[in-house]
């Protein structure tokens, strides 16, 4: 009991005398808690966890888990290679590393329940605001009563306790593998001059300029998703690389430039640079690399949340949009009176039709369908079978086909006569006007150019018929009816319309098959998902933003130790307390804004495969993401810039207490 007590007074004796280091530890460790305590908690609420938005949350929770252990793990690795030396001490004082180990234990105990309960505290305190803030984004209208959760704090709790382990058995490790006299010594143990692995620096440009090329060789979304992550893995690699080799190589053509490196503010920098390069260039990679996750995660999610009015108005340009499957010309007729006498004829800029539309494969006005499409996709095209009498309606047009005739508007440009469809032959008529386009519940617009490749429009007096001319005789063709009109009703009240139509018609009806929705709740929807996403990115902005800032700092504080030694020599023999501080300035600046420069550097090439990313969840507007960028990078510049103003700071502190002494 009593080497128990000397083990917890040592361990806090420890993290007192080593508060510089320690406590911006138990400050993120502390915010990284509440953070997972308060996402966890939200995504076990019983009013969202089962919705999309849960889901979303959910994940959430789990990355901020993953990059927790990774976080932990770094900053304990840090602070144990800090200690090293005054292990050594404990050691040759009688201490063996049975005993060593307890004290670490205890450490790693105190500094679990400082967290742990000062996380979950912070997180009650500000989980109501957090869920305010999240209520905002989603833009929902009703109240989620959060209370407080025992079991997400348990797992919370329980989560944590096992990185800690980790961290423990982790401590255990370096303790045993390191001898007593290296212990003592390895705050002296100065670094060999490395030296500059050229083809270790031609791997790393070959594999970043691979990555670069990857994200300006994707040219739809479907590609950019196959290729994001072997194009990150790249640039990650070759950032890497280049830092730990190519930062040498670099220096060791600066020493060879005898006019440059024999100056006095030079020859200080890159000499000191030059035996720590090694050890600080890994730090430089992971700052370079959180810093484009901040960028990337947080200009994603603002870009599609501030275009969700954009994407839904773009997408459904009416009030109300509604869809459904028919068998049978009487049918149409029967839904269209329904939805007139349920809106009581409030339709306004109505727009009706119903469409077909198969796979076809073939050129030059020969094709086929079904099974015999799939057998070649390199001359696939999509086949719309519109009714001639629907597009006149739209467009003003008159248009008249005789029997066995369709209008045709393609890319093919070698279809003349006639078009010939499996057995079905027709003659052509080329139609020169704008033709409807795909018609789903995504596109009440309607129109498009005519110039798409892969395309064909097919105009006819009667789809039923022409598309049972395709297939056999006991063929059902099913045409996809749409509708959308603007109504003067209330947001609420179109609502109800649509939930009328979905509960009353469709869901009861045994002939009809279709779906009613409102824009209102469509964009809510999008609000949903978009702003769990954007919730999520903030969250996660900001613990890659932690991470980025604590491994600035703990690299300035390391340096600032390191090098207070070497600038007391440097006043002994000569140099001025202010060529000492312009000395470090120089050396500060140089080494912390580099990995802000290659970050802005690799998301100007990722922009392009980026933005085909955006496509995918629906945003086509370049200007709004090129702006979201550019203005997170912007915010995140002068972050990166205060952090450099508070380390430098720190730095010369560190340095200064040495030098007057």
């Amino acid at each position: 009991m009593r080497k128990l007590k000397l083990y917890f007074r040592l361990a806090f004796t420890n993290i007192k005398a080593n508060y510089r280091l320690y406590v911006p530890y138990l400050l993120a460790s502390t915010g990284m808690i509440a953070m997972f305590y308060i996402i966890l908690m939200l995504a076990m609420d019983g009013s969202i966890g089962k919705t999309y938005l849960g889901a979303v949350l959910g994940s959430g929770s789990y990355v901020v888990y993953l990059f927790s252990i990774a976080f932990i793990l770094y900053i304990n690795s840090f602070l144990m290679r800090r200690r090293t030396r005054e292990f050594g001490i404990y050691n040759i004082l009688g201490m063996d590393k049975p005993q060593i180990a307890c004290v670490v234990f205890a450490e790693n105990l105190l500094s679990y329940v400082v967290s742990g309960v000062g996380g979950i505290l912070l997180g009650t305190l500000f989980s109501k605001l957090i869920q305010l803030l999240l209520l905002r984004l989603i833009q929902y209208g009703g109240n989620i009563q959060m209370r407080l959760n025992p079991e997400a704090a348990l797992m919370t709790l329980s989560g944590f306790a096992v990185i800690y382990v980790i961290t423990y058995i982790d401590d255990l490790r370096r303790i045993w593998k390191t001898k007593p006299i290296d212990m003592l010594e390895s705050a002296n143990s100065g670094e060999k001059e490395p030296k500059a692995k050229w083809a270790m620096s031609i791997m790393g440009v070959i594999t970043l300029g691979a990555g670069y090329f990857l994200s300006q060789f994707v040219q739809d979304p479907s590609s950019a998703f196959a290729f994001f992550f072997i194009a990150v893995a790249l640039v990650m690699i070759g950032t890497y690389l280049l830092f730990t080799t190519g930062s040498i190589a670099i220096l060791k053509i600066l020493k060879k430039n005898r006019k440059y490196y024999y100056q006095k503010n030079h020859f200080i920098n890159v000499s000191g640079m030059m035996y720590r390069m090694k050890q600080n260039a890994k730090g430089l990679a992971q700052i370079c690399i959180l810093s484009c996750m901040v960028l990337v995660t947080v200009s994603m999610t603002v870009s599609l949340y501030v275009g969700v009015d954009s994407m839904v108005e773009s997408q459904y340009a009416r009030d109300i949009v509604i869809e459904s499957y028919v068998t049978s010309q009487s049918q149409l007729d029967e839904i269209r009176s329904h939805i007139t006498e349920t809106a009581d004829n409030d339709l306004e800029n109505e727009v009706y039709y119903s469409e077909a539309n198969v796979y076809i494969s073939g050129r030059d006005g020969t094709y086929v369908t079904g099974d015999r499409a799939a057998t070649d996709a390199t001359d696939y095209s999509e086949l719309y079978v519109l009714n001639v009498s629907d597009f006149n309606r739209i467009t003003g047009k008159n248009i008249r086909l005789q029997d066995g005739e369709v209008g045709i508007s393609t890319s093919d440009q070698n279809i003349s006569g006639t078009l010939a469809i499996n057995d079905t032959v027709s003659s052509v008529k080329k139609i020169k006007d704008e033709i409807p386009s795909i018609i789903t519940s995504n596109d009440s617009k309607m129109m498009t150019d005519n110039n798409n490749v892969g395309t064909v429009y097919l105009l006819c007096n009667d789809p039923f018929a022409f598309m049972k001319s395709l297939g056999s005789e006991d063929d059902t063709v099913t045409l996809t009816y749409q509708e959308a009109f603007d109504s003067s009703l209330s947001k609420a009240k179109q609502e109800d319309l649509c939930s009328s139509l979905n509960s009353e018609y469709f869901k009861n009806s045994q002939d009809f098959d279709g779906h009613a929705n409102s824009q209102a709740a469509i964009k809510q929807d999008y609000y949903e998902m978009y702003g769990g996403f954007l919730f999520v990115g903030i969250f996660l902005g900001g613990i890659f933003l932690m991470a980025t800032v604590l491994i600035i700092y703990y690299k300035q504080v390391s340096e600032g130790y390191e090098d207070r030694r070497r600038y007391r020599i440097l006043e002994q023999v000569g140099l001025s307390r202010k060529e000492v501080h312009r000395s470090i300035n120089a050396q500060v600046l140089t080494v912390f804004f580099l990995p802000l420069a290659v970050a802005m550097l690799h998301i100007f090439f990722a922009f392009h495969m980026i933005y085909e990313l955006m496509l995918a969840f629906g945003l086509n507007d370049v200007g709004l993401f090129f702006k979201c960028m550019l203005i997170t990078a912007g915010i995140f510049a002068v972050i990166y810039t205060l952090v450099y103003w508070i380390t430098s700071q720190v730095y010369s502190h560190i340095v200064d207490q040495q030098t007057i002494n």
